[in-house]
């Protein structure tokens, strides 16, 4: 598999910028016309988490996406907007809603693109997957001839980083992904099904926008825009996001997702080893870029705890996981008790009461679901006294 990225500066989303921008990215990589050929239909796989606007850097932007559109169109092929939010029903309305405020129905407006209403599922055998051999997918992910992944560049609080790996999990149809993160708890296992996800619908190319990315606490509401300024691509999602997670000052190696990747064959496992295109990785500039709250796995820290082995750093990180770690904690005064985190949840772990939701720590896994989807950002994070302990000696936190 190839390990080639392009990496592009652009400094906003005027759409000229835009525009030269994502040609140049996709020149270096041999063209457009390498992934896509003429009368092809191609599904553009956004980034649509919730009914966002766009400055709020949670979905990818629309200045992107027109962008795409019009490339895929000069090449006499079909393009088709099309995702499965996680914060909005997946019907018809639930997705005329989300594209509404995300700025896409502008663009097909303006473009002719079609947008997905199609709510259908389709089964797919997945014999070569390591851990998943059947996925149940929307259906334009399966009619479309060519895949199109365009995620954002932004942190997540359960696998601390979502870029082009992360974005094909929104083809698994809406409350159709809760049930993932409650068979598969545990990040390695969940990375896994990622990864396999990836080879049943086999996108073609990936397209980050990071021009308004995300940090902090992300991906939903919690977190807070932060202006990067580029435009990346590959046909190779591992690679892209070791790139990506090497700009923002994240070792792409503290992934799971990208550990796993490397067990498959999917890039070395060092940065050094891809071949970026166009501008190079020390040309841009993020000093302080913040990670989430719940990156947790930093097993040198317990030097300063007198214990050396990493074997046992990691057997205590497992044991008081849900000890110190941050516990979502949904803020009464906010909350309108819609019930989003309720359906959400793959642990049935939340009831609302009184009107507004409850979280039963115990039974919560920490996979952050409700904290991501919240439509009202009414979910906070909180830390135990251990975890605040923790966080003072740098076991967790962020960097």
């Amino acid at each position: 598999m190839s390990e080639t990225v392009s990496l592009i500066p652009c400094a906003d989303y005027d759409p000229k910028l835009v525009s030269a921008a994502l040609k140049e990215s996709l020149d270096l990589l041999g063209g457009l016309e390498r992934f896509v050929q003429p009368g092809q239909r191609v599904l553009l796989k956004v980034n649509l988490l919730m009914a966002a606007d766009p400055e709020k850097a949670i979905t990818t932007h629309p200045a992107v996406v027109e962008a795409m559109v019009r490339m895929v169109q000069a090449l006499g092929a079909h393009p088709v907007i099309g995702d499965s939010p996680g914060a909005v029903p997946y019907t018809p309305g639930g997705l005329r809603r989300a594209y509404r405020v995300s700025g896409l129905q502008d663009v097909a407006a303006r473009t002719g693109a079609e947008l997905n209403f199609d709510t259908t599922v389709v089964s797919v055998s997945n014999p070569d997957g390591v851990l998943i051999k059947r996925f149940e997918v929307i259906r334009p992910a399966v009619e479309a001839d060519v895949l199109i992944s365009m995620p954002k560049l932004k942190t997540h609080m359960f696998t601390w980083f979502t870029g082009a790996t992360k974005n094909l999990f929104g083809v698994v149809p809406g409350v159709a992904k809760v049930g993932y993160h409650g068979k598969l708890p545990t990040l390695d296992r969940f990375a896994e099904m990622l990864l396999d996800l990836i080879v049943a619908v086999r996108p073609a190319l990936h397209v980050m926008d990071g021009v308004l990315a995300m940090e902090g606490d992300g991906p939903g509401l919690r977190g807070r825009p932060r202006h990067a300024g580029v435009l990346l691509a590959s046909s190779n999602a591992a690679a892209l996001d070791a790139v990506a997670c090497d700009l923002i000052g994240l070792d792409p190696m503290r992934l799971e997702l990208l550990q796993a990747a490397v067990r498959r064959g999917w890039w070395s496992g060092r940065v050094e080893d891809i071949e970026v295109l166009g501008a190079q990785r020390e040309d841009i500039s993020l000093p302080g870029f913040k990670l989430p709250s719940s990156m947790a796995k930093n097993p040198r820290a317990f030097d300063r705890l007198g214990v050396v082995s990493e074997r046992m750093a990691e057997w205590l990180i497992g044991r008081t996981r849900y000890s110190f770690t941050p516990r979502p904690e949904p803020q009464a005064h906010i909350c309108t008790g819609c019930k989003l985190c309720v359906n959400a949840c793959p642990q049935q772990a939340i009831t609302i009461r009184n009107r507004h939701a409850v979280i039963d720590d115990k039974n919560c896994i920490r996979c952050y679901c409700c904290h991501e989807l919240c439509p009202e950002a009414a979910v906070d994070i909180r830390f135990s006294p251990l975890g605040r302990a923790f966080r003072r000696i740098g076991l967790i936190g962020r960097s």
